[in-house]
């Protein structure tokens, strides 16, 4: 065991950037307390007319003509250092209004999850999640928008942003796609704090870097492991100085290029991923397609090799038949049942918001919120929410 913590440890902090701890001390990391709409998110509305030229949103003065004709909505949500222009936003969004009739939102809440303060970031994701939860339920309560059109595509902190966002909104998402939701100070939290599958309809995710940035256990109703293991393909040659960077970000990569593959990224499902890791899954039978166009009856994890660089998807596995090798361990070719939660993970006494309390001087009560569903009547209008 300690072997293989050392191993996580090591692998978190190949670059300094990684370090969820740089910055604790840090004066210019702030915990922001504040209403929405807030000055620090703020949402843009891309479609194909208004692609180079997007609409800022005003969560409270909605022009339904904006929305006009009525089409699918996307809300891509960016993670740590992130912005409206980066991932998932500069992979994702262009591909979607090349190949898709919808209308995107990218939210930028930048200012609160700035570098190096990853601390403080967690902290202000409720807030995030609030004001992102106010614009939904004034886009559905107004009929501008229907719920069931509205999916949520979060990248690391974003997925968490969309998990929490489940707290606040009125109606049940229909659909959230995390692409390898964020790690640090998310392990051992209540689901209130992470994405889950309680938090939408159909939750897809994408894990691409498990031993780092990325959670590893799964998180939705389906989970994607592509190239499971400790380094992405060509993540070593594109970026030496920090692979892990190159490991997460191949989840908005990958997923991008799945909205318009003529190959597909094509997994097949296997019980867990200790499972995998021993070599021991069935390599014959059934597969589905992971990304976009996952089908939303799929259910457990699957797992699937990719190339080391774009065109990434590589189509159907080939079958192999293992029956032999399974037999000899008395598995369940279908689903190899071992069950094991272990999550690698940082040093653990600095891992949840609970430990570091004292450190950042917060308020006790604030940092152990419980982010539950919000009962409101549905003629109660959404002026002002304070957090």
């Amino acid at each position: 065991m300690k072997s293989t913590a050392w191993f996580s440890l090591l692998g978190f902090l190949w670059s300094v950037s990684a370090n969820p701890l740089v910055g604790l001390l840090d004066p210019n990391c702030q915990v922001v307390r504040g209403e929405c709409p807030n000055e620090n998110v703020s949402f843009w509305l891309y479609s194909n007319s208004t692609r180079d030229n997007p609409i800022l949103l005003n969560p409270l003065d909605l022009n339904p003509w904006d929305f006009q004709p009525s089409r699918p909505l996307k809300i891509l949500i960016h993670g740590y250092t992130g912005y409206r222009d980066f991932a998932p936003n500069s992979f994702i969004r262009p591909v979607l209004l090349d190949n898709e009739d919808v209308n995107v939102i990218s939210i930028d809440y930048g200012p609160l999850v700035r570098y190096p303060c990853y601390i403080q970031a967690v902290q202000n994701l409720p807030l995030v999640s609030q004001c992102l939860a106010q614009l939904i339920n004034n886009l559905v309560d107004r009929a501008i928008v229907s719920n069931e059109q509205i999916h949520l595509i979060g990248f690391s902190l974003g997925g968490q942003v969309a998990g929490q966002t489940a707290n606040y909104v009125k109606r049940k998402m229909k659909r959230i796609t995390g692409l390898d939701p964020a790690k640090p100070l998310f392990i051992l939290g209540p689901d209130s704090r992470r994405l889950d599958p309680g938090d939408a309809d159909f939750v897809d995710i994408i894990h691409s870097d498990v031993f780092g940035r990325g959670v590893l256990r799964a998180a939705g109703h389906v989970d994607f492991y592509p190239n499971f293991g400790a380094q992405q393909p060509g993540c070593m040659e594109e970026n030496m100085q920090d692979p892990g960077s190159c490991n997460h970000e191949r989840a908005p990569r990958f997923y991008a290029e799945s909205i318009n593959s003529t190959v597909g990224f094509w997994g097949r499902q296997c019980s867990g991923w200790l499972v995998h890791l021993l070599g021991l899954c069935p390599t014959t039978g059934p597969q589905e397609k992971m990304g976009y166009h996952v089908s939303e009856d799929v259910r457990g994890s699957y797992f699937l090799k990719t190339a080391s660089q774009a065109p990434y998807a590589l189509g159907k596995l080939e079958d192999v038949d293992n029956r032999q090798t399974l037999a000899k361990f008395h598995l369940n070719i279908d689903h190899n049942e071992i069950d094991d939660d272990y999550e690698p993970q940082l040093l653990e006494a600095f891992l949840e918001l609970d430990a570091v309390n004292v450190v950042v001087k917060m308020d006790e009560d604030d940092l152990d919120k419980q982010l539950d569903w919000i009962d409101r009547e549905e003629e109660e209008p959404l002026s002002r929410n304070v957090f």
